[in-house]
């Protein structure tokens, strides 16, 4: 990196920068208005050099070659050009698309902070505590399945006759059709069974009862009768089973606290007034 800031240092000193610059001041000039020290006088130094060379290595993983870096500089310039007279003539201004790039740039600054920061074993440990639930894994059901047909009430009472009528251990003596599901489940997660019937009918499993039939139960096919052999509840969640989870989630409720306290903070400073149409 050293030799390459001596080689910027002597690209400033190069015939074509120093051009580059002038024409930029020429372009200012024309345009009707004379530079001044501040912000009509473009300035590329060793910083800047460095800059576009440590860029384009990130991009290309190789450092660029003497033309190319020639290149970086032009377009530096064309850029805080193009940029500089664009402020002048206001055209930031009434514009949605350069609002919504200022407003992302303000967010990433208020919230740098917080996305930088990492939490501690008891900062994970409260908010898998607050809500559990959340990341517990889902039960696993081993169950069968019996497919009805589309829903109907005529079908709903037919079934709910022949479940009122059902002996323990004997089988629902109703018509049946066939569909391109299993008729059998083992071990299979909610999530699993709710991807091939639907979350209605997943849903209606965690209050469905073991050792018998019940029903119906609606999936997105139609009606079905269940008998769930067994339902496995998993062991509560782990602090040290789902750190990369929990670490996500409080990163993002930390960036949204920032994001809300730092509106709040600059809200102070403006008088809003809201006129809503009468």
């Amino acid at each position: 990196m050293i030799a390459w800031r001596n080689r910027a240092a002597a690209l400033l000193r190069e015939p074509l920068v120093h051009f580059l610059a002038a024409g930029a001041l020429i372009f200012v000039v024309l345009s009707g208005r004379a530079p001044d020290a501040g912000e009509r006088r473009i300035v590329v130094d060793e910083p800047v050099v460095t800059g576009l060379v440590n860029n384009y290595v990130q991009s290309f993983r190789r450092p660029p070659s003497d033309e190319e870096l020639d290149g970086l500089i032009r377009d530096y310039v064309r850029g805080e050009v193009y940029y500089r007279e664009a402020l002048r003539l206001g055209l930031d201004r009434d514009d949605d698309v350069v609002k919504k790039r200022l407003r992302n740039k303000m967010l990433a600054i208020a919230t740098a902070e917080a996305e930088a920061a990492e939490p501690s074993d008891a900062d994970l440990q409260a908010l898998l505590d607050k809500d559990p639930g959340r990341y517990a894994q889902p039960p696993r059901y081993t169950l069968e399945q019996r497919y009805l047909g589309p829903d109907s009430p005529a079908l709903r009472a037919s079934a709910q006759t022949a479940l009122a009528a059902l002996k323990p251990g004997a089988a629902p003596a109703v018509p049946t059709q066939p569909i391109p599901l299993p008729g059998r489940l083992d071990s299979t997660t909610a999530f699993d069974i709710a991807s091939e019937f639907g979350d209605d009918f997943a849903a209606a499993l965690e209050k469905a009862p073991v050792g018998r039939w019940s029903g119906p139960v609606l999936s997105g096919f139609g009606l079905h009768l269940v008998k769930i052999e067994r339902r496995e509840v998993p062991p509560p969640p782990r602090l040290s089973d789902i750190r990369q989870r929990l670490e996500n989630d409080w990163r993002s409720i930390a960036v949204r606290k920032a994001e809300d306290d730092n509106l709040n903070a600059l809200l102070k400073g403006y008088d809003v007034v809201i006129a809503r149409p009468q």
